[in-house]
């Protein structure tokens, strides 16, 4: 999952401005395509072509279906041992996974493919993506694939919720997280303090300034490492300080309780200088460059083993609160096209039934760090058993309680992600005023909001 180890003596400079809204403006990309898209005339499927597959010959003539992802290294490879063994189990369908450069590349790509008529048969999305789809007719609802062992009960009941739209289900869990806080036990020892996460943003910047310049393998430690990708963690900041990016669609982004949010991480980047914005916040923190990183549940086995193989003990804890607790729910979960064979779709439910068996789901929680999805996967021997050698593994699912879905303009209007990034980079990186930064956000986001209203309140509302 992560870049090799390597032994650096000053932190990773920070992205260029033009360098980061290159990489971010993927996440707006599939806006105009999926409006241009649409749905076949009379909902007809047989116009949409299925990407070439190439089967190997203990698997051909078998039921083709085509799975895309946006996982690479340890999830990636958890993934295809999973698959692996699905189409070694039965006799009628052969899976073939796709791979692409995370939930944004998988978007843009799945964006383009509807356009050019050639889609996958199922595909991971990201808590951000897959309610644009559903909002451009592009979803397949599940419920009439559920049979008595595979359904809604299978499910956490908060989890699978977030898929449903109206009672039906078009997106079912798979790779779900929340953030978590990491830090470096040593460090933290090093340092006098307790070894457990801040309880508050005010104890985190206050244990950020006991930190900061302290030598650590002959490093000069700062506090933490911030990426300019992150309006996830920036969500919940909104909300530890009161605020928030949207009530239903109402903007409020640009809020005095907002400001205050935003004001905060500006302050702890530029006034105390505790942070920095990274170019890659995982590796630095596993080469002891920073004490601590906020980052999603599914990247703690990736971490973990980082941090085992620069010899320190990695510790993890709920995220610091202020006003309020802050945790969005996030990550992925998968969805079938609507648009793709019948056939191909039936079959697609099948991999997703095999995904949610109980020794599937624990299986991936263990090896990913995810979220167990499913009942029987967070009762299971090997989840239970994990979580008694690590307890980090048990975090996520005790947060769970803490946590709650982004606001609705964060999943339903794309240009939410790109502002809410820009707002970060300004922050971080220009030391910008926060209500200016969110005001001009707020503008943006308003104005394409009412692109959506019409749709959001006839399909969601």
């Amino acid at each position: 999952m992560f870049p090799s180890i390597r032994r650096n003596t000053a932190p990773v400079p920070s992205l260029s401005r033009r360098r980061f809204l290159t990489v971010a403006g993927i996440a707006a990309a599939s806006v105009p395509i999926l409006a241009a898209c649409g749905s076949p005339a009379g909902g007809s499927s047989g116009s949409f072509g299925q990407p070439d597959v190439d089967p190997p010959g203990e698997f051909a003539g078998r039921t083709n279906v085509v799975f895309w992802s946006g996982w690479a290294g340890t999830n990636g490879e958890v993934l295809a041992a999973l698959i692996r063994r699905f189409n070694e189990s039965q006799n009628d369908i052969y899976v073939e996974i796709q791979q692409f450069q995370g939930y944004d590349g998988l978007t843009e790509k799945l964006s383009a493919g509807l356009q050019a008529r050639q889609i996958p048969d199922l595909a991971i999305f990201s808590d951000v993506s897959w309610n644009k789809f559903f909002l451009s007719g592009h979803l397949e609802p599940m419920d009439g694939y559920f049979t008595d062992t595979w359904n809604a009960d299978t499910y956490h009941d908060r989890l699978f919720q977030e898929g449903v739209v109206r009672g039906e289900a078009f997106w079912v869990p798979f790779g779900r997280s929340t953030p978590l806080f990491y830090y470096n036990k040593e460090i933290f020892a090093d340092a006098g303090l307790p070894d457990r996460a801040p309880e508050t943003w005010d104890e985190f910047r206050e244990w950020g300034n006991r930190i900061t310049g302290r030598d650590y393998r002959g490093n000069k430690l700062m506090m933490r490492a911030y990426t300019g990708a992150d309006d996830w963690y920036m969500q919940g900041l909104l909300w530890n300080f009161g605020g928030s990016i949207s009530d239903g669609l109402d903007v409020t982004v640009d809020s005095a309780a907002s400001i205050a949010a935003a004001e905060f991480d500006r302050a702890c980047v530029n006034d105390d200088r505790i942070g920095y914005l990274a170019q890659e916040m995982n590796t630095d923190f596993t080469n002891g460059l920073v004490a601590t990183v906020c980052n999603s549940t599914g990247s703690l086995t990736g971490l973990t083993k980082g941090a085992e193989a620069a010899g320190f003990e990695l510790g993890a804890g709920f995220l610091p609160v202020a006003q309020d607790t802050g945790v969005p729910t996030g990550g992925a979960g998968l969805g079938i096209l609507k648009h793709a064979d019948p056939d191909r779709k039936a079959a697609a439910a099948k991999v997703i039934e095999f995904l949610a068996s109980d020794d599937a789901a624990a299986e991936w929680a263990v090896g990913t760090g995810y979220l167990p999805a499913t009942k029987g996967a967070t009762t299971s021997p090997i989840v239970t058993s994990r979580i008694a050698e690590n307890p980090n593994y048990g975090l996520a699912v005790e947060q769970l309680d803490r946590a709650r879905q982004p606001d609705a303009v964060r999943r339903y209007v794309s240009s939410t992600i790109l502002e809410m990034r820009t707002v970060i980079q300004k922050l971080y990186t220009e030391n910008a005023d926060p209500a200016a930064a969110l005001a001009a956000a707020a503008a943006v986001i308003r104005r394409d909001t009412e692109d959506i209203r019409n749709q959001y309140e006839e399909l969601v509302a």
